[in-house]
Order: structure tokens, then sequence, then C-alpha cells
């Protein structure tokens, strides 16, 4: 997510307000359930889209109360469709995410959560295919290398990066499918920060994973602990070539953006917070030292 911070109020509220539509998307087309799994990355993903296909100057939006908040009203992106594709990817994510908590900790929770949004599961399959194909190929094949003890960096993260490159393409709309070069732009987006965040994960789940005897590739790779320096540097590089698209896709996509246009220029402070300086913020907290572990004889962290 964004750097709240370095965020401007009127950056904030245009974050928030797209954070929201996909919340009241994932209300009207799924049902109440599934909103309890909004992720932070869904809502970054519309606003990613909605610059791409120059459809951000001129949001329909929704002033009024909701669950979370029933006494103060707020601003929300309705029917805009990359706000509703983002929903759905988010149901689909969330789906196969409480799958496999089940899978690896037999939480019990996780297993009733993901028999309860089986509906919304089967209803945004329906009507985004492909995404959800990405989703479940990328999902069964991590399973495979987590079985395998896959020790491999890039073997590990290639499953998941690949689903968020199809799913930062949106194939189940025609709105890029004459775009080629919009296409490998958002591609390379979708695969680095894909391949970011299973890293990610993997620094911070790396200590519970040790404790549970769960898969996690850096203990397949460095056993006990591992120089946090060269994973930074690998995370890092994920981060350049997000900016270095991003950055392309951005002077692509001018003409189709009013560049004086308050809203596009909220989207792109949010945006660019993200690959700037959100994703590095997170970077430098999960990797602020120089070796991370657990030490087999006294059992204390590194």
């Amino acid at each position: 997510m964004p750097f709240k911070p370095e965020l401007k109020f009127r950056e904030y509220d245009c974050y928030k307000m797209y954070y929201c539509g996909v919340c009241k998307s994932i209300s009207r087309n799924f049902g109440q359930l599934p909103r309890f799994g909004l992720v932070n990355e869904t809502s970054v993903l519309s606003l990613i889209l909605n610059l791409a296909s120059g459809t951000i100057g001129a949001p329909e939006i929704l002033h009024k109360n909701c669950i979370a908040h029933p006494r103060k009203k707020s601003n929300a992106v309705i029917h805009n469709d990359a706000v509703d594709y983002a929903a759905a990817v988010n149901v689909l994510m969330m789906y196969f995410k409480l799958l496999d908590r089940w899978h690896d900790d037999k939480n019990i929770a996780a297993k009733a959560g993901s028999t309860a949004i089986r509906r919304a599961f089967r209803k945004a399959s329906e009507r985004y295919p492909i995404a959800a194909d990405a989703v479940y190929f990328s999902i069964r094949e991590l399973t495979k290398l987590e079985k395998a003890g896959c020790d491999s960096i890039d073997a590990a993260c290639d499953p998941f990066a690949v689903m968020m490159s199809n799913i930062f393409m949106w194939k189940d709309s025609d709105v890029f499918c004459s775009e080629p070069i919009k296409l490998d732009l958002l591609s390379k987006i979708g695969y680095n920060v894909g391949k970011w965040i299973y890293l990610i994960d993997a620094v911070s789940d790396f200590a519970d994973d040790q404790k549970k005897n769960n898969y996690n590739v850096f203990i397949c790779r460095y056993g006990d602990c591992y120089n946090s320096e060269d994973i930074k540097f690998i995370l890092e590089m994920c981060l350049a070539n997000c900016a270095d698209a991003w950055e392309q896709l951005v002077q692509i996509s001018l003409n189709e953006n009013d560049p004086e246009n308050i809203n596009y220029i909220n989207a792109r402070g949010v945006t660019d917070n993200l690959f700037y300086v959100g994703m590095r913020h997170i970077t430098d907290q999960k990797c602020n030292s120089d070796r991370i572990g657990y030490n087999n004889e006294s059992g204390e962290q590194k």
C-alpha cells in the first residue's frame, strides 16, 4: 500500500474512494462476507487500470455511509469496470488464501471461511474466467513447488509473479486488447509486484515458518538464517523494474488522460507514492537487520 505519511490529504482521499469502491463492489456483486477479506492491493490495481485505460478523470462517486463507518459518509467509486474487476480478483485470492491456510495449518476458521464464500468465488470465476484460471493454475504450481521443497528463489516466486502478471493485463476485458505495448508494460508491473509480494511474505513469515515447520523458500535455501542484504537486492531489483515499466506506461497513457485533471493528479500521486516510497519503505522495514533467523541452540532470534 502507499506510505500514508507521504501522501497529501487529497491523495489519500483518492486512494480511499477506490478502496471503498472495491469494498462496495464486493458487497453488490458477491455479498457481505467477502468484504471481510478486502486487501489494499486490489484497490491499487483498480487505480492503475483506470490510469492506464484513460478513465481516471471523471469517476462516478457515491457519497454514503457504510457498515464499517455507519456514522460517517465516505466517497466510493461506483459503476467502474476496473473497480468491479478488482473486487472479483479480491474474492478469488481470498478464497485460495483461506484454502492455503487450511492446508498449511489445518485452521478450522480458514476452512469455514472458504466454505462460506464458495458461492461468491464461483460467481467471480464465472464473470472473470481468465483471471480465475490464472489464480487457480498459479496456486497449483506453487503447491507443487512447496511439496517438492523448492530451494530456488526465482522458481518459487515465478507462479505467483505470473499470476499477478496475468491479473494486471486484465484479459477478461477488451480494454487493452489492441494495445500490445500497454499490455506488455502492465505484465511487467504485475510480474515484479507479484515477485516482490511473494518475497516480502517469505521474509515476514520466516520465523513462524521455522516454528511450524512450514515451507519457506528462504529456509530451504539458507537454513536457519540468511543475509538480508542479498534478499534486499532482489527486492530492490523488483522495485526498479516496476518503476521503469510504470514510467513508460504513464507516458504512453498521457494522450488519454488530462494531466490537469485533479482526479488524475491525485491518482498519480497515490501510484507514484506506492512504487517510489511505499514499497521501498516496506522493503527497508523488513530487511533492517544483517541476518534474520533463529539460533538452533538457544532458540533466540538473531
